[in-house]
């Protein structure tokens, strides 16, 4: 039993640095073929590198909203997959790939599995950053949370790119035709952006707002968009 531990113990580390470094062969060995470990391990990075990175958010504010934001963040990578699979999967037939829903899955699954690794590696680089930024309770408070929410976006939004577009030759590689593979990974990208976005907002608070007291999520979780905040993030740090 001690060795068959080791084993997984060195199967994962040896299949996260492999995920870090874009291996072609893993990436498509875990797309195209039904294995329940390489399922087990997507679950695992995608929850350990956001629960890390969502800590990381709300640490600042305290253990109960650390403890929050690292539930919450995971969350929203599964929610977004529960929602976005089965409409990639008609996107994906609709705009001549022939990837299915079932393979789709199997696409956002993986990409995940990578974003949650890069979350997790540059977790400690982003906690540095946000105790440089204002304190929630200094007289910069509301510029340090314009600050920290945009911090935090561009860094998601990097991290979700890069591992899509690690995705990218192989879903070529694997559509009907290239061509028809990089329209479907355009319209997954956008699609996973946006659905994304939006649930992140109505999950909210990730770090609590000045003036605003430490909640779980806000009773008006529907009130406003994501994007209704973050132009307004903009404004607060660059007013026209």
């Amino acid at each position: 039993m001690p060795s068959e531990g080791m084993s997984y113990f060195h199967s994962l580390f040896h299949s996260a640095g492999a995920l870090c470094r874009g291996d072609k062969q893993l990436l498509a060995l875990w797309v195209t073929k039904t294995r329940s470990d390489s399922f087990l391990l997507c679950l695992i990075f995608i929850t350990t590198g956001c629960a890390v990175y969502g800590a990381v958010i709300g640490c600042r504010q305290g253990w109960e909203m650390t403890c929050y934001v690292a539930l919450k963040l995971p969350a929203i990578i599964f929610l977004t997959l529960l929602v976005n699979g089965l409409l990639n999967g008609f996107l994906g037939l609709v705009l001549g790939s022939e990837i299915g829903i079932r393979h789709s899955f199997r696409f956002l699954l993986t990409g995940f599995s990578v974003m949650g690794v890069i979350l997790l590696v540059i977790s400690p680089v982003v906690l540095f950053l946000s105790f440089n930024l204002p304190a929630p309770g200094s007289e910069e408070a509301v510029s340090g949370h314009a600050a920290t929410l945009l911090l935090h976006i561009t860094v998601i939004a990097v991290a979700g790119i890069l591992a899509h577009f690690r995705l990218l030759s192989c879903l070529r590689q694997f559509a009907a035709t290239p061509r028809a593979g990089t329209h479907t990974f355009l319209a997954w990208l956008l699609g996973n952006l946006f659905v994304g976005a939006q649930i992140s907002w109505n999950l909210r608070p990730f770090f609590v707002s000045p003036g605003l007291d430490i909640e779980f999520v806000r009773p008006d979780p529907f009130n406003g968009n994501f994007y209704e905040a973050a132009f307004s993030a903009l404004q607060s740090l660059f007013p026209l």
